[in-house]
């Protein structure tokens, strides 16, 4: 495919949702001595692999994605391939058989909650790396935020920050990360990160990546604040 069509899907890609049909990837978020709690994401194996950089593992060998923090209080993440959720939840602590909860992800009662009201977007430059001009400058756009009127859910959802209908998960209490991965075009990736740093503050990282044929991948990165007027 031509660079120059290549540049007319970017529009595409950060305002539609990559397919369903794959999705209801279980996540686990447990706690040493306390259990587990577990949702169904609206990801496919496939896009969870592509947010955490496991290299085809998680799509090839499936599991369950766990969250928690270690006796070091490091947080970790990893696909448990060995245990259910009932074993994945008593080798944690929990008693009983777990609850299964659906949609986008918010389970940590420590979580700061942000906000609503008037919010300012500001973007750093992009950095660009192994971009043909022509594309390095389409995208320079493509991963802007917009200042305007926010109202936030509580618990938080990072929804009114991401484009419409982007599924989301919630990484550590206060972090945030979205991956788009459209199926019909997976040479197309984007990856949302958000830090919730207290309740008028939010920053973060759009980054794009760009699979070229016969090239080195692009890669787009622009950091982005929100700030409570």
């Amino acid at each position: 495919m031509k660079i120059v069509q290549k540049i007319g899907l970017l529009a595409a890609l950060v305002t539609v949702v990559a397919s369903q049909a794959q999705a209801q990837v279980l996540v686990a978020y447990c706690q040493l001595g306390g259990g587990c709690k577990f949702y169904q994401t609206q990801y496919s194996y496939t896009q969870l692999d592509g947010m955490f950089n496991y290299l085809g593992t998680f799509e090839k060998d499936k599991g369950t994605l766990v969250f928690f923090k270690n006796k070091q209080n490091q947080d970790v993440h990893y696909p448990d391939r060995k245990r259910n959720p009932r074993e994945l939840h008593a080798y944690f602590g929990g008693k009983g058989e777990p609850s299964i909860a659906k949609g986008n992800i918010a389970p940590f009662d420590e979580a700061i909650q942000p906000e609503s009201g008037n919010w300012e977007a500001t973007t750093e430059t992009p950095t660009a790396k192994n971009c043909p001009p022509p594309l390095e400058s389409q995208l320079k756009g493509i991963a802007s935020v917009k200042s305007g009127l926010k109202n936030f859910k509580k618990p938080f959802s990072p929804a009114e920050l991401l484009p419409p209908n982007t599924p989301w998960l919630t990484t550590t209490p206060n972090m945030y990360s979205a991956f788009l991965l459209p199926e019909a075009n997976p040479s197309f990736k984007t990856l949302y990160e958000f830090e919730v740093k207290s309740p008028t503050l939010i920053k973060g990282t759009a980054t794009i990546w760009i699979q070229i044929p016969t090239q080195s991948t692009c890669e787009m990165k622009t950091n982005f604040t929100f700030r409570r007027k």
